[in-house]
Protein backbone atom coordinates (compact mmCIF):
# COMPACT_ATOMS: atom_id res chain seq x y z
CA UNK A 1 0.00 0.00 0.00
CA UNK A 2 1.02 3.39 -1.02
CA UNK A 3 -0.67 5.40 1.32
CA UNK A 4 -2.27 7.42 -1.55
CA UNK A 5 -6.12 5.94 -0.79
CA UNK A 6 -6.74 6.69 2.98
CA UNK A 7 -10.56 7.71 3.05
CA UNK A 8 -11.52 5.99 6.33
CA UNK A 9 -9.73 6.67 9.53
CA UNK A 10 -11.44 4.34 12.13
CA UNK A 11 -10.16 5.13 16.01
CA UNK A 12 -10.25 2.42 18.46
CA UNK A 13 -9.25 1.97 22.12
CA UNK A 14 -5.68 0.35 21.58
CA UNK A 15 -6.34 -1.74 25.26
CA UNK A 16 -10.03 -3.18 23.88
CA UNK A 17 -9.16 -6.33 22.51
CA UNK A 18 -12.95 -6.28 21.60
CA UNK A 19 -13.17 -3.26 19.87
CA UNK A 20 -9.67 -3.56 17.57
CA UNK A 21 -11.39 -7.18 16.40
CA UNK A 22 -14.34 -5.22 15.46
CA UNK A 23 -12.48 -2.49 13.56
CA UNK A 24 -10.53 -4.91 11.98
CA UNK A 25 -13.16 -6.21 10.13
CA UNK A 26 -14.82 -3.17 9.37
CA UNK A 27 -13.00 -2.25 5.96
CA UNK A 28 -11.66 1.03 7.13
CA UNK A 29 -8.45 2.02 5.14
CA UNK A 30 -7.22 2.68 8.36
CA UNK A 31 -7.62 1.97 11.99
CA UNK A 32 -6.03 4.27 14.49
CA UNK A 33 -5.06 2.46 17.16
CA UNK A 34 -5.18 5.10 20.57
CA UNK A 35 -2.89 5.44 23.41
CA UNK A 36 -4.22 9.10 24.43
CA UNK A 37 -7.62 10.09 23.93
CA UNK A 38 -9.69 6.62 25.11
CA UNK A 39 -7.35 4.81 27.34
CA UNK A 40 -7.65 5.03 30.85
CA UNK A 41 -4.81 6.54 32.74
CA UNK A 42 -4.24 3.43 34.76
CA UNK A 43 -4.94 1.43 31.78
CA UNK A 44 -1.78 2.51 29.22
CA UNK A 45 0.79 0.51 30.22
CA UNK A 46 -1.17 -2.40 29.40
CA UNK A 47 -2.26 -1.15 26.00
CA UNK A 48 1.38 -0.26 25.28
CA UNK A 49 2.15 -3.94 25.96
CA UNK A 50 -0.54 -5.66 23.69
CA UNK A 51 -0.02 -2.47 20.84
CA UNK A 52 2.39 -4.84 18.58
CA UNK A 53 0.09 -7.87 18.80
CA UNK A 54 -3.02 -5.15 18.04
CA UNK A 55 -0.49 -3.86 14.99
CA UNK A 56 -0.48 -7.63 13.32
CA UNK A 57 -4.08 -8.55 14.03
CA UNK A 58 -5.54 -5.06 12.74
CA UNK A 59 -3.08 -5.26 9.62
CA UNK A 60 -4.07 -8.81 8.31
CA UNK A 61 -7.16 -7.33 7.29
CA UNK A 62 -6.28 -5.23 5.29
CA UNK A 63 -6.13 -1.95 6.62
CA UNK A 64 -3.14 0.72 7.29
CA UNK A 65 -2.10 0.99 10.77
CA UNK A 66 -1.56 4.40 12.51
CA UNK A 67 -1.40 5.43 16.01
CA UNK A 68 -2.48 7.88 17.85
CA UNK A 69 0.20 8.62 21.23
CA UNK A 70 0.28 11.56 23.57
CA UNK A 71 2.89 14.07 22.84
CA UNK A 72 3.20 14.43 26.90
CA UNK A 73 4.45 10.84 26.71
CA UNK A 74 5.90 10.98 23.18
CA UNK A 75 9.14 8.56 24.29
CA UNK A 76 6.74 5.66 26.08
CA UNK A 77 4.16 5.64 23.51
CA UNK A 78 6.34 5.78 20.44
CA UNK A 79 8.72 2.59 21.98
CA UNK A 80 5.44 0.90 21.92
CA UNK A 81 3.89 1.63 18.83
CA UNK A 82 7.19 1.56 16.02
CA UNK A 83 6.85 -2.14 15.25
CA UNK A 84 6.51 -3.85 11.97
CA UNK A 85 3.07 -2.83 10.18
CA UNK A 86 2.27 0.26 11.40
CA UNK A 87 2.20 3.25 8.86
CA UNK A 88 2.87 6.04 10.81
CA UNK A 89 1.62 8.00 13.82
CA UNK A 90 -1.31 11.16 14.84
CA UNK A 91 0.03 13.53 17.53
CA UNK A 92 -2.92 15.27 18.90
CA UNK A 93 -2.18 19.49 20.56
CA UNK A 94 0.84 19.79 18.15
CA UNK A 95 1.04 23.91 18.78
CA UNK A 96 5.36 23.94 17.63
CA UNK A 97 7.45 22.96 14.46
CA UNK A 98 9.67 21.97 17.69
CA UNK A 99 7.45 19.65 19.18
CA UNK A 100 7.14 17.65 15.30
CA UNK A 101 10.98 18.09 15.35
CA UNK A 102 11.14 16.00 18.62
CA UNK A 103 9.00 13.31 17.32
CA UNK A 104 10.80 13.05 13.97
CA UNK A 105 14.17 12.02 15.88
CA UNK A 106 12.24 9.46 18.20
CA UNK A 107 11.46 8.14 14.90
CA UNK A 108 14.45 7.91 13.49
CA UNK A 109 15.90 6.19 16.29
CA UNK A 110 13.16 3.86 16.48
CA UNK A 111 13.13 2.84 12.88
CA UNK A 112 16.71 2.56 13.39
CA UNK A 113 16.22 0.07 16.38
CA UNK A 114 13.20 -1.49 14.95
CA UNK A 115 14.18 -2.45 10.97
CA UNK A 116 12.17 0.35 9.60
CA UNK A 117 13.92 2.28 6.29
CA UNK A 118 14.99 5.51 7.77
CA UNK A 119 11.58 8.04 7.22
CA UNK A 120 9.16 5.39 6.60
CA UNK A 121 6.95 5.93 9.34
CA UNK A 122 4.59 9.23 8.72
CA UNK A 123 3.31 11.52 11.19
CA UNK A 124 -0.35 13.41 10.80
CA UNK A 125 -0.71 16.65 13.10
CA UNK A 126 -3.79 17.29 14.75
CA UNK A 127 -4.56 20.73 15.07
CA UNK A 128 -6.95 21.18 18.03
CA UNK A 129 -6.10 24.32 19.82
CA UNK A 130 -5.96 28.29 18.54
CA UNK A 131 -2.20 27.93 18.76
CA UNK A 132 -1.55 25.13 16.80
CA UNK A 133 -4.15 26.35 14.30
CA UNK A 134 -2.14 29.76 14.11
CA UNK A 135 0.92 27.58 12.87
CA UNK A 136 -0.70 25.11 10.91
CA UNK A 137 1.74 25.56 7.79
CA UNK A 138 5.35 25.71 9.81
CA UNK A 139 4.03 22.73 11.67
CA UNK A 140 2.96 20.83 8.73
CA UNK A 141 6.61 22.11 7.06
CA UNK A 142 8.32 21.21 10.47
CA UNK A 143 9.24 17.55 8.92
CA UNK A 144 9.27 15.61 5.69
CA UNK A 145 7.07 12.74 7.71
CA UNK A 146 3.98 15.29 7.73
CA UNK A 147 1.36 13.30 5.80
CA UNK A 148 -1.38 15.06 6.65
CA UNK A 149 -2.97 18.26 8.97
CA UNK A 150 -6.68 17.55 10.50
CA UNK A 151 -8.65 19.10 13.10
CA UNK A 152 -9.78 18.48 16.51
CA UNK A 153 -13.20 19.91 16.50
CA UNK A 154 -14.26 18.99 19.89
CA UNK A 155 -11.25 20.22 21.88
CA UNK A 156 -11.01 23.47 19.14
CA UNK A 157 -14.49 24.67 20.86
CA UNK A 158 -13.22 24.09 23.90
CA UNK A 159 -10.53 26.23 23.79
CA UNK A 160 -12.07 28.48 21.26
CA UNK A 161 -15.26 28.84 23.31
CA UNK A 162 -18.05 28.65 21.80
CA UNK A 163 -19.93 32.04 20.59
CA UNK A 164 -23.17 32.40 22.74
CA UNK A 165 -25.72 33.07 19.67
CA UNK A 166 -24.74 30.83 17.78
CA UNK A 167 -24.83 32.99 14.68
CA UNK A 168 -21.19 32.91 13.95
CA UNK A 169 -19.50 29.37 13.80
CA UNK A 170 -15.43 29.34 13.49
CA UNK A 171 -15.37 25.91 12.53
CA UNK A 172 -16.39 26.56 8.87
CA UNK A 173 -13.29 28.90 8.17
CA UNK A 174 -10.98 27.24 10.46
CA UNK A 175 -11.53 23.63 8.10
CA UNK A 176 -11.35 25.94 5.12
CA UNK A 177 -8.00 27.26 6.58
CA UNK A 178 -6.77 23.59 7.12
CA UNK A 179 -7.26 22.74 3.51
CA UNK A 180 -5.39 25.74 2.39
CA UNK A 181 -2.77 25.03 4.79
CA UNK A 182 -2.27 21.38 3.79
CA UNK A 183 -1.94 22.68 -0.03
CA UNK A 184 0.61 24.92 0.98
CA UNK A 185 2.57 22.74 2.56
CA UNK A 186 2.13 20.33 0.10
CA UNK A 187 0.32 17.67 2.66
CA UNK A 188 -3.02 16.45 2.64
CA UNK A 189 -6.24 17.40 5.01
CA UNK A 190 -8.25 15.24 6.85
CA UNK A 191 -11.85 16.29 7.65
CA UNK A 192 -15.49 15.90 6.51
CA UNK A 193 -18.03 18.71 6.54
CA UNK A 194 -20.66 18.18 9.54
CA UNK A 195 -23.55 19.63 9.99
CA UNK A 196 -25.77 20.58 12.43
CA UNK A 197 -27.62 18.73 14.71
CA UNK A 198 -24.99 15.27 13.22
CA UNK A 199 -22.63 14.05 15.79
CA UNK A 200 -19.46 14.41 13.87
CA UNK A 201 -17.00 11.75 14.58
CA UNK A 202 -20.30 10.04 15.95
CA UNK A 203 -22.76 10.41 13.31
CA UNK A 204 -25.03 7.92 11.74
CA UNK A 205 -24.20 6.50 8.38
CA UNK A 206 -26.39 9.08 6.57
CA UNK A 207 -25.09 12.33 8.09
CA UNK A 208 -21.66 10.90 7.68
CA UNK A 209 -21.81 10.02 4.01
CA UNK A 210 -23.25 13.42 3.51
CA UNK A 211 -20.14 15.15 5.34
CA UNK A 212 -18.02 13.15 3.25
CA UNK A 213 -19.50 14.16 -0.09
CA UNK A 214 -19.22 18.07 0.90
CA UNK A 215 -15.77 17.32 2.30
CA UNK A 216 -13.99 15.62 -0.61
CA UNK A 217 -15.99 18.62 -2.71
CA UNK A 218 -13.86 21.43 -0.85
CA UNK A 219 -10.60 19.17 -0.74
CA UNK A 220 -10.61 16.91 2.04
CA UNK A 221 -9.16 13.52 1.07
CA UNK A 222 -10.38 11.07 4.37
CA UNK A 223 -11.77 11.25 7.32
CA UNK A 224 -11.73 9.96 11.23
CA UNK A 225 -14.66 8.28 12.85
CA UNK A 226 -15.33 6.29 15.66
CA UNK A 227 -17.72 3.89 14.82
CA UNK A 228 -17.44 0.80 12.44
CA UNK A 229 -21.05 1.60 10.34
CA UNK A 230 -19.57 5.40 9.76
CA UNK A 231 -16.38 3.35 7.32
CA UNK A 232 -18.31 2.33 4.54
CA UNK A 233 -20.02 5.96 4.73
CA UNK A 234 -16.53 7.60 4.42
CA UNK A 235 -15.20 5.30 1.58
CA UNK A 236 -17.88 5.66 -0.13
CA UNK A 237 -18.19 9.67 0.11
CA UNK A 238 -14.59 10.53 -0.67
CA UNK A 239 -14.40 7.90 -3.51
CA UNK A 240 -16.02 9.28 -7.02
CA UNK A 241 -19.25 8.84 -7.96
CA UNK A 242 -19.91 7.01 -11.22
CA UNK A 243 -21.47 9.68 -12.74
CA UNK A 244 -18.49 11.70 -12.03
CA UNK A 245 -16.85 8.80 -13.66
CA UNK A 246 -18.90 9.05 -16.46
CA UNK A 247 -18.73 12.40 -16.85
CA UNK A 248 -14.59 12.53 -16.78
CA UNK A 249 -13.95 10.35 -19.07
CA UNK A 250 -17.03 11.75 -21.53
CA UNK A 251 -14.78 15.34 -21.24
CA UNK A 252 -11.35 13.40 -22.24
CA UNK A 253 -13.15 11.84 -25.20
CA UNK A 254 -14.63 14.87 -26.80
CA UNK A 255 -11.44 16.87 -26.19
CA UNK A 256 -9.66 14.04 -27.90
CA UNK A 257 -12.33 13.65 -30.61
CA UNK A 258 -12.49 17.61 -31.43
CA UNK A 259 -8.64 18.86 -31.16
CA UNK A 260 -6.22 18.12 -33.25
CA UNK A 261 -3.14 18.50 -31.07
CA UNK A 262 -2.92 18.48 -27.21
CA UNK A 263 -2.27 22.41 -26.86
CA UNK A 264 -5.91 23.41 -28.21
CA UNK A 265 -8.50 24.81 -26.14
CA UNK A 266 -12.00 23.17 -27.24
CA UNK A 267 -15.33 25.02 -26.82
CA UNK A 268 -18.24 21.93 -25.48
CA UNK A 269 -21.81 23.81 -25.39
CA UNK A 270 -21.09 25.85 -22.31
CA UNK A 271 -18.13 24.67 -21.14
CA UNK A 272 -14.25 25.64 -22.19
CA UNK A 273 -12.16 22.51 -22.53
CA UNK A 274 -8.55 22.99 -22.33
CA UNK A 275 -5.32 20.46 -20.82
CA UNK A 276 -6.09 21.68 -17.31
CA UNK A 277 -9.76 20.73 -17.70
CA UNK A 278 -8.39 17.29 -19.23
CA UNK A 279 -6.16 16.45 -16.38
CA UNK A 280 -8.18 16.91 -13.64
CA UNK A 281 -10.72 15.03 -15.36
CA UNK A 282 -7.69 12.12 -16.07
CA UNK A 283 -6.74 12.49 -12.17
CA UNK A 284 -10.55 11.67 -11.13
CA UNK A 285 -10.26 8.59 -12.73
CA UNK A 286 -6.92 7.50 -11.83
CA UNK A 287 -7.99 7.99 -8.03
CA UNK A 288 -11.23 5.96 -8.67
CA UNK A 289 -9.28 3.28 -9.96
CA UNK A 290 -6.97 3.05 -7.02
CA UNK A 291 -9.92 3.05 -4.85
CA UNK A 292 -11.40 0.06 -6.24
CA UNK A 293 -8.62 -1.44 -6.03
CA UNK A 294 -7.88 -0.64 -2.42
CA UNK A 295 -11.10 -1.39 -1.58
CA UNK A 296 -10.63 -5.40 -3.90
CA UNK A 297 -7.22 -5.70 -0.99
CA UNK A 298 -9.54 -5.72 2.14
CA UNK A 299 -10.83 -9.11 3.76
Amino acid sequence: MDGSIRRSWLMVPADDGAQVEQAAASAADVIVLDLMEFVPEGMKPTAREHLPEAIRGVAQGGAEVFAQVDKELLYADLSAAVWPGVSGILIPRLETPQEVAEADSLLTQLEDKRGFRPGTLQIVAVLDTAKGNYDAVEIARASRRIWGLTLGRADLVMDLRPEPSGELHLMPYLMQRLITAANAAAVMPLGAWWRAPARGLLANPDDTYAAAVRGRHIGFKGALCLQPDQVKPLNRGFTPTSSEIEEARELIADYQAGTQNGSAVMRLQDRIIDLATVSQASQLLAYADACAQRDVGKT
